[in-house]
């Protein structure tokens, strides 16, 4: 059935529309009541809505903005954790080298604390390099700086590792390219520390102390020599001489040897007069033995290759004063008219005999005495391995008066004719001389630290053959180079506005110890030098000054970012209560609007029930 086949009468369309009108009307209510907003769509006001939708839009851009920001900020405060304990680590460093400086001194107790307090130092500066690769968050790392790296080329490696006695050769703390040049030279001459030659004879009872010789090219040493004494007054002293890992002990016998003869008177009854001298004891070179015969004195001074008297020495000395005696006698200065000597003999244990004349029957007398005069001195040489020879001359008046009867231990530093030196392209030149005296860039055994401003020259030294090098005159270069390029990965660039038209970019800082960096190097040399302590010292302050700088850097950007973000925060909600004044529905009053329409619905449905009894009326009639 069509629509309009029912014919309404007017008041009851009237009242039918009024209350679709309401009906309509209490939809939207409820609508807006539901959803807080008295706009909803474009068809709700068009121009509230779209000005509303772009606040909304642009609030919600700049929300996104915030995060980002809360999260740059977060990036520059775990840079900022990672400073504070790199700062922290540098304080600690410094103490190293305070402690150094307060263990300075030559003594092998000091210059094992220096080698304790390097190592410590280096472990610290590998640490700070390890807390400046954990302080990333997020992806970006703020202390491990724009990649930038600068090293040695291979091939210069290769050709500085061929010089003979140098080994492992790099360059750290590189902070710009440069070429070294490493040169070995000098004739291996060794000689020993004048100060300490002059302690030792003091302290030893010795003369004429020396070191010499020429060092070896394949078992060469930097090594100090030492000269130990045992033994008491009038026993047996003994001489311990050390160089490196070699030594030699000399026995020295103090005044343990004689000589004596028996001299017996024949009868005459042409018996021949027979005399012995026996010698007995130890000997020493320079120990006089002499014998008088009818006046005549025949003496020997024993030599160094007269050793413990045993009965082969004993024959040596007794043969060297027989030789004498019997040329006497051949001569006839052993004959006269009361007196003959016909024979000098050696025996079987080393005594010597002299034999006696006759004539007819009556024997001739003669007169033998013997003497032993001790050497005062006793002359030591030691040659050793590494070329080094050592002399002195012990004197026993000397060592009985020095303290403790000369009993110690005697320690000479070598000097050796050596010297590596490193030139760069600036023309500065550093050298670590074998004559210099320690504590001054003496060149020594292991690795050697060369510190220029570009960048440390570090190589390991063999002592038993760097000679070889020296008599080549051997140099080569070692280059610096850059290998990597900078790049921005780690930079940090945050957006301040939703149009991208402002943005501020932090720059990674490199905190780590390289040279592009910090710039603090390893401990050079074990800190033997004064000066190797005041490099130290000298990279730390730099270090100290850029982290300052640094930290400045963070704190200014973090500040923007942190003032950028709060502005964002607070226009972001401004925006929003924009946007809110235009969409956002009176609570209050669409309630009472809804309750009005209510009750017009129902004032209409009864309006619709009166108009609708007058058919009804007629209804009835039937």
């Amino acid at each position: 059935m069509a629509v309009n086949d029912v014919t309404l009468g007017a008041s009851m369309r009237s009242n039918l529309l009024q209350l679709q009108n309401v009906n309509d009307k209490i939809a939207q209510k409820q609508n807006i009541l539901a959803t807080g907003n008295k706009v909803n769509t474009a068809l709700d006001g068009p121009t509230a809505y779209f000005a509303a939708k772009g606040l909304t839009q642009r609030a919600g851009d700049l929300s996104s903005l915030k995060d980002s920001m809360g999260q740059a900020i977060s990036t520059i405060k775990a840079a900022d954790k990672g400073l504070t304990s790199i700062d922290s680590m540098l304080d600690q460093a410094k103490g190293l080298t305070t402690a150094a400086y307060s263990a300075l001194g030559n003594d092998a107790g000091s210059v094992a604390t220096r080698k304790a307090l390097a190592a410590q130092f280096n472990s610290l500066k590998a640490q700070i390099d390890k807390l400046a690769e954990d302080s990333g968050y997020g992806g970006k790392n703020l202390l491990a700086g724009n990649g930038l790296r600068l090293d040695t080329t291979s091939a210069s490696r290769t050709a500085v590792n061929s010089i003979t006695g140098v080994e492992n050769a790099r360059v750290t703390n590189v902070v710009s390219a440069d070429t070294y040049t490493v040169r070995v030279k000098g004739d291996g001459s060794i000689e020993g520390a004048a100060g300490d030659i002059a302690n030792a004879e003091a302290a030893r009872g010795l003369t004429g102390l020396k070191m010499s010789g020429t060092m070896s090219s394949t078992l060469g040493n930097f090594s100090d020599v030492s000269i130990e004494v045992r033994g008491a007054t009038g026993q047996q002293r003994t001489f311990i001489v050390s160089d490196g890992n070699e030594s030699r002990t000399i026995a020295y016998f103090d005044n343990s040897q004689t000589i004596a003869a028996n001299t017996s008177t024949a009868a005459k009854s042409g018996t021949p007069q027979v005399t012995s001298v026996s010698l007995s004891g130890t000997i020493e070179a320079g120990d006089i033995f002499s014998i008088t015969v009818e006046g005549q004195t025949f003496s020997y001074t024993a030599t160094s290759a007269d050793v413990n008297m045993t009965t082969t020495a004993k024959m040596a000395i007794a043969s060297k004063l027989q030789a004498s005696i019997s040329t006497a006698i051949s001569s006839g200065r052993l004959s006269g008219t009361s007196y003959d000597v016909a024979t000098a003999t050696v025996a079987a244990n080393g005594d010597l005999t002299l034999t006696g004349a006759t004539n007819a029957s009556q024997a001739r007398e003669m007169t033998v005495s013997a003497s032993a005069t001790n050497a005062l001195s006793k002359h030591i040489s030691e040659s050793f391995a590494s070329g080094t020879v050592v002399s002195f001359t012990v004197d026993r008046t000397l060592l009985e008066k020095a303290a403790n009867g000369g009993n110690g231990v005697s320690v000479i530093e070598k000097k050796v004719d050596l010297s590596i030196s490193v030139s760069n392209l600036q023309g500065t030149v550093v050298t670590r001389d074998g004559m210099n005296e320690r504590g001054e860039g003496k060149l020594a055994n292991g690795e050697q630290s060369f510190a220029f401003d570009t960048g440390t020259v570090r190589f390991s030294v063999d002592q038993k053959t760097v000679k070889q090098a020296a008599s080549a005159s051997s140099a080569a270069n070692l280059v610096t180079v850059q290998v990597t390029n900078a790049n921005t990965s780690n930079d940090l660039t945050v957006q301040l506005n939703e149009k991208n038209t402002n943005s501020i970019t932090l720059g990674a800082q490199n905190l780590t110890t390289s040279g592009q960096g910090l710039q603090v190097d390893f401990a050079q040399n074990d800190w033997t030098d004064r000066a190797d302590i005041d490099k130290a010292v000298e990279g730390l302050d730099k270090a100290k000054a850029k982290l300052r700088s640094s930290s400045q850097t963070l704190s200014t950007n973090l500040n923007i970012i942190t003032t950028r973000e709060n502005f964002t925060k607070e226009f972001s909600d401004v925006l929003v209560e924009g946007a809110n004044k235009m969409t956002l529905a009176d609570q209050n009053e669409e309630g009472a609007g809804l309750l009005m329409l209510q009750t017009r619905q129902q004032l209409g449905t009864i309006a619709l029930s009166l108009a609708n009894q007058s058919q009804q009326s007629i209804l009835r009639l039937f």
